[in-house]
């Protein structure tokens, strides 16, 4: 299965859409990370939430969770050293390896692939694009893409639901 996340600026409706690879809209991812205490949302287009993704670290070190229904917690580590730059999606016993940083990385349990994610630069933001192989690995493969890309791009915000700015006019009296 293939799915395209597009994140960027221009879209003020409060989510961004998820495609499968026949460009029918299968998801939304609604949220950030930039701020403390901050959740990514992933819901179906009826507005049902599958999962999230949340901080839950206060130290210099970020930690993650990710929370989806009927499954077990499961936390994002940051294996850091000298040889290499590795991820580790505890319970699942994903290991992610590749460059982050360059946008190409792939999911593995052991030595079998899961899913692999390549990022695209295009005028309006960023295209993701994912490859995953089970089903039941979509929710945790979607939202691990989202923070990985936060992380390394520059600061993404999402859209908030309603959208509010300067072209809206906002009473909140």
């Amino acid at each position: 299965m293939r799915y395209l996340l597009e994140l960027n600026q221009q879209q003020e409706y409060g989510q961004i859409p998820v495609a499968n690879e026949n460009g029918k809209i299968r998801y939304i991812i609604e949220g950030n990370l930039n701020n403390p205490n901050h959740t990514l949302y992933l819901k179906t287009v009826n507005g049902t939430e599958i999962g999230r993704l949340y901080a839950d670290g206060n130290g210099l070190i970020s930690s993650f969770t990710i929370d989806v229904v009927n499954h077990s917690l499961v936390k994002v580590k940051h294996l850091n050293n000298n040889l290499a730059n590795l991820f580790y999606i505890t319970r699942l016993n994903y290991l992610v390896t590749g460059n982050i940083k360059n946008g190409r990385y792939k999911f593995l349990t052991g030595i079998k692939k899961i899913a692999t994610v390549q990022t695209t630069m295009v005028k309006i933001g960023v295209v993701l694009t994912c490859k995953i192989s089970r089903p039941e690995d979509v929710p945790f493969i979607l939202l691990c893409a989202t923070l990985f890309t936060q992380w390394h791009t520059t600061p993404l915000r999402l859209p908030t639901f309603p959208p509010i700015g300067p072209r809206y006019n906002v009473n909140f009296n």
